[in-house]
């Protein structure tokens, strides 16, 4: 059995699944098998699948199944079928650094060390954002993004999650406790690092190892920061709607990690949980403050002003 599965999540990928594949078997790690998921593709994406399959041994893909999953669903059904030690995410529009796996096994390796293979486990890292034809865009997501990976603390994670998807690895304890991931949760990212966070430890590789591929159409992407941008969205009313939406999908995935976890968590995560879950039942001053006073913060002080005046 290989050491690595690479859970790849498809859906209508025919531009870009190409080379994100040839960037999988350019890796110097080839000890991995790669497991397929196609959401319904109406293009080319699936025979593009059956070629790789036909070419390659350690690649397999999954049945078709009757209703679309949606990107958090096509993955949390991947991880389903995982089996392997170490697991990695893999989106179908970028390209992956030749070392990418080398280098997150390798942190991989010194996080167990320190803490043991039973501990669940989670290492990601940084990336560099790129277009549609892979010209650079910034040479640091997280500093594009302003995201600090080291914001680690569960109160912070409950508002924002530090670690890309295609950038994750997890180890088999973390599998095992994080599913199944339920349909509430915002991503299946934010859902395993929330698990990590409450029940285990989260690292980095401090460098980018993923091409973060930008072209209009990614669910999830790399927006910038910074005064210009956080002014824009506070003075557009448009925001607040999507703020509002985002707010609750977050609330309503800290409720159900507390009805899933409650038992077996602490007394301050509980307390926690439970106040983030009810934040809207709240009066505007009245969450303001309880964000404030139990840290549900970002770490960035612009998307702060944002996210407190946009209530």
């Amino acid at each position: 059995m290989s050491a690595v599965d690479l859970l790849l999540a498809t859906f209508n990928g025919e531009h870009y699944l190409g080379e994100q594949l040839v960037s999988l078997f350019a890796q110097t790690c080839q000890d991995w098998r790669m497991i397929i998921s196609d959401d319904g593709s109406t293009d080319d994406t699936r025979a593009i699948i059956e070629s790789c399959q036909t070419a390659h041994g350690n690649v397999t893909s999954l049945s078709s199944t009757d209703t679309t999953l949606g990107p958090c669903g096509n993955f949390a059904r991947l991880l389903q079928h995982s089996t392997a030690d170490y697991v990695m995410f893999c989106d179908q529009d970028d390209v992956w650094l030749p070392r990418k796996i080398e280098k997150t096994l390798a942190k991989m390796g010194e996080m167990e060390a320190h803490y043991g293979k039973e501990m669940p486990l989670l290492v990601h890292s940084d990336l560099k954002v790129v277009d549609c034809a892979l010209q650079p865009l910034a040479p640091s997501f997280w500093r594009y993004h302003g995201t600090n990976p080291d914001a680690i603390a569960f109160n912070r994670l409950l508002v924002q999650n530090v670690a890309t998807g295609c950038t994750v690895m997890i180890n088999k304890p973390l599998r095992e406790l994080a599913l199944p991931i339920p349909a509430e949760a915002r991503m299946h990212d934010w859902w395993l690092c929330l698990v990590a966070a409450a029940f285990g430890r989260i690292g980095y590789v401090n460098e980018p190892t993923v091409l973060y591929r930008q072209h209009g159409r990614n669910d999830s992407g790399a927006k910038p920061t910074g005064f210009g941008v956080a002014l824009d969205k506070i003075l557009n009313p448009s925001t607040l709607i999507s703020r509002d939406d985002f707010d609750l999908q977050l609330q309503r995935q800290a409720a159900v990690f507390l009805q899933r976890f409650g038992d077996r968590l602490p007394p301050q995560q509980r307390e926690l949980l439970g106040i983030y879950s009810r934040l809207r039942e709240q009066g505007r001053l009245k969450e303001a403050y309880r964000r404030l006073k139990y840290g549900f913060l970002y770490s960035n002080w612009l998307m702060n002003m944002r996210m407190l005046l946009l209530r």
